[in-house]
């Protein structure tokens, strides 16, 4: 299935490349680099590498070393060592300019240290006294191992280094402190071989019993994706092991939050087709039918949290900004660990000759349902949008429609108390689920999202289905008359 926000391929998307959004750059366009700062990463060792070389060019030395030094606040990375290196070069230059000046202009040559360096001198020497008492006592410094901290990557240090990466294969359920133990000791023998050299050694998971506990050299760069702890060692510059713990919950959540994201812009999306506009605030998504576009606003799957901010701050639930351009600068969420999430509505696919219902937001299944269908074909192909949702739907029968239904205008998906009609053609057009699916379904359909009905099987490509859904709802939710008493409607059941 081609999406409706992706139906064509522009041909010039091989030549772009996608910075946040709905922004796209070409890596020709000479402020590609401070482009990549301002809009997507702010702290790109690669942006901030070429942007010092073209300071540098031009002659701008303080503002070459300021982003020169911008590439060493991250580590490691493959502009560490070069920026560094530049660094070096530029106060070399410099260094032999003034030079160059004194020999030039002798009679400006002072033989008295002026009063800032007679300060700075005596500074340097108490710290290098406070820096001797520290390494020299019985319990150095050195053999405190840093836990769950980042640690700075900067340094005013402006000799090369080399990098060793290795990866380490841990046993699940290791305790960290065992992991610390096991890194810490692991990178003391490694440096005995290579004390020149940068250690790095990635802690990698792993449920291959004869590979647990062992250290290899690091030949896949795939893994580093993977590893939950990251050590580092550099004893000709820090005698101190670091060690750092990655943050593992972050792909496990980042599929729910983009679930949860699309889940409001999809009613989002419905309620400004209808109102000519999107609310001012998001309670009026929340209220009785027929207006009720969604029963609740879900969970932030990495923050917990649905509370709503007007812009953001990183705290936790959603940012919603009704004056947005799109969907996706509407609603997104309000926390620093989540990546940018495309604006992929949430909607129904059905294929009838395999009596399979699926509800679906970009390469992910929320729920997939075996479905009953209308006798003698008549359930009609096509697109449809939910018009009504409804709990204990009331027809022209008693108990006709089940315990709640998405009605699509003739026809309903809607629940029955004849399960033997699911996996069979038995209805007179309706889409048929038991009562237990169809309340699972019935909190991810907005209202105004799209029905798709096939005959066959999906040209679509396999979906990845999606666990854990019901972690997107809060425990406290919002009180909603979904049961209009007073309206019979006529699906044709």
């Amino acid at each position: 299935m081609i999406r409706r926000n992706q139906r064509f391929r522009n041909h010039l998307d091989d030549n772009l490349i996608h910075l946040r959004k709905n922004l796209f750059i070409s890596p020709s366009d000479p402020m590609y680099y401070e482009k990549v700062i301002r809009y997507l990463d702010a702290t790109s060792p690669e942006a901030h590498y070429k942007i010092g070389q073209k300071f540098q060019r031009r002659g701008n030395f303080k503002r070459a070393i300021f982003h020169y030094k911008e590439v060493l606040r991250t580590y490691p990375s493959p502009f560490y060592s070069a920026a560094n290196r530049a660094i070096r070069d530029i106060e070399e230059e410099k260094a032999a300019h003034a030079m160059n000046m004194q020999h030039a202009f002798p009679e400006e040559a002072k033989g008295i240290l002026p009063p800032f360096m007679k300060t700075l001198l005596i500074v340097l020497l108490v710290l290098n006294l406070l820096l001797i008492v520290l390494f020299a006592g019985s319990n150095p410094l050195y053999k405190t191992i840093s836990t769950m901290k980042v640690w700075g990557a900067g340094s005013d240090i402006t000799y090369e280094t080399v990098d060793a990466p290795f990866v380490m294969y841990i046993a699940p359920e290791t305790e960290n402190k065992a992991i610390e133990t096991a890194l810490h000791k692991q990178a003391l023998e490694l440096a005995k071989e290579m004390p020149q050299t940068n250690i790095l050694i990635y802690g990698v998971i792993s449920q291959d019993n004869t590979s647990q506990g062992k250290t290899m050299l690091l030949r896949d760069e795939e893994l580093t994706k993977s590893a939950v702890v990251v050590a580092e060692y550099h004893p000709a510059t820090d005698e101190a092991v670091k060690i750092r713990f990655l943050n593992t919950e972050f792909g496990k959540h980042q599929p729910l939050s983009a679930i949860g994201a699309n889940l409001v812009r999809t009613a989002l999306t419905a309620y400004t087709k209808d109102h000519g506009g999107p609310p001012a605030r998001l309670d009026a998504l929340l209220q009785d039918f027929p207006n009720n576009y969604l029963s609740f606003i879900p969970l932030e799957a990495t923050t917990g949290s649905n509370g709503i901010s007007e812009a953001f701050t990183g705290d936790g639930g959603w940012v919603y900004t009704p004056d947005a351009a799109n969907p996706s600068q509407m609603f997104y969420p309000n926390s620093a660990g989540v990546q940018d999430i495309p604006y992929e509505p949430v909607h129904i696919e059905i294929n009838k000759k395999e009596h399979q219902l699926k509800l679906v937001s970009g390469d992910y299944i929320l729920w997939d349902k075996e479905i009953g269908l209308g006798a003698n074909d008549r359930t009609p192909l096509g697109q449809f949008l939910v018009k009504d949702r409804v709990q204990n739907p009331q027809g022209s029968r008693t108990q006709s429609y089940g315990e709640a239904g998405l009605g699509l205008g003739a026809i309903a998906l809607h629940g029955t108390y004849d399960e033997s009609s699911i996996g069979s053609d038995k209805s007179l057009g309706c889409v048929r689920l038991t009562n237990g699916d169809v309340q699972q379904l019935f909190p991810f359909v907005p209202k105004g999202a799209e029905v798709q009905i096939q005959a066959s099987t999906w040209a679509a490509p396999s979906h990845e289905q999606l666990k854990n859904i019901n972690l997107l709802i809060p425990a406290s939710r919002p009180t909603l008359d979904e049961s209009p008493e007073d309206v019979i409607f006529h699906w044709l059941g």
